[in-house]
């Protein structure tokens, strides 16, 4: 589950275990209160990882906030998922006011002017999503591709603007990483998850979401993300 909460990007994953709808709207909640202490940063962001341990029966919630010249982590551990996760971003919460006490100067400038350059990429209107809706839902990659057409540009825009964000990446494009293939893995998580998208946030909001995953994808598994982007271009590239 991916969205956006005033300058916060924000990403949940979970593994074997779900998050009921009533903890949701619990959790959202508390993380719109975290998103109004960092929206003076530029681009910060938030991982939140919930794992649930079937022999222990716990449940062990992990927290990543990446803020301008520093990552902060935290986690907290029991058998309730609720009380895992308000005491975890209580923890959050602190080692966050912390940082607003002594931000990284330099950092915060370096983040602010990146903002400032990506305020230039304006993303498109966006498409009939019900049309694309009905091609994920028939598996047809090609016309899914085509409605999503107008985004090309832009994506690549955004594509080489977060790549310049991670040095590693950065270090590999044009040898073992190529913008392209980034791109391309973005339409294909886009197809695979559209059916289950949030439907509460702007659809470019959504796309951009899936970049930085889509990264850590070809970064972590080359040859097989290569493969299947390969695939997926020869697809809609079919008469």
């Amino acid at each position: 589950m991916q969205f956006t909460v005033d300058r916060l990007r924000i990403e949940i994953t979970t593994k074997d275990c779900e998050i009921p709808q009533d903890e949701r709207a619990r959790l959202q909640t508390s993380l719109s209160a975290l998103g109004e202490d960092v929206k003076d940063f530029a681009e910060p962001s938030l991982v939140v990882h919930v794992v649930y341990h079937p022999r222990s029966e716990r449940f062990h919630v992990k927290f990543k906030m990446n803020l301008p010249g520093r990552t902060l982590f935290t986690g907290e551990e029991d058998s309730h998922l609720d009380t895992a996760l308000r005491q975890g971003l209580t923890k959050l919460k602190r080692k966050v006011e912390a940082y607003k006490e002594n931000p990284d100067q330099e950092a915060v400038t370096a983040a602010e002017r990146r903002a400032d350059l990506d305020s230039d990429v304006v993303a498109p209107e966006d498409p009939d999503v019900g049309a694309l809706a009905e091609a994920a839902d028939a598996g047809d990659y090609q016309t899914f591709h085509t409605g999503l057409a107008c985004y090309e540009e832009w994506l690549r825009k955004r594509v080489g603007r977060l790549v310049q964000r991670h040095p590693e990446a950065q270090a590999r494009v044009g040898k073992e990483l190529l913008l392209g293939d980034v791109v391309e893995g973005v339409y294909l998580n886009a197809f695979e998850r559209f059916t289950r998208r949030p439907t509460d946030v702007r659809l470019s909001e959504w796309l951009e979401g899936l970049i930085e995953p889509s990264i850590r994808a070809l970064m972590r598994y080359p040859e097989e993300e290569r493969e299947a982007t390969s695939m997926a271009r020869s697809v809609r590239n079919a008469p």
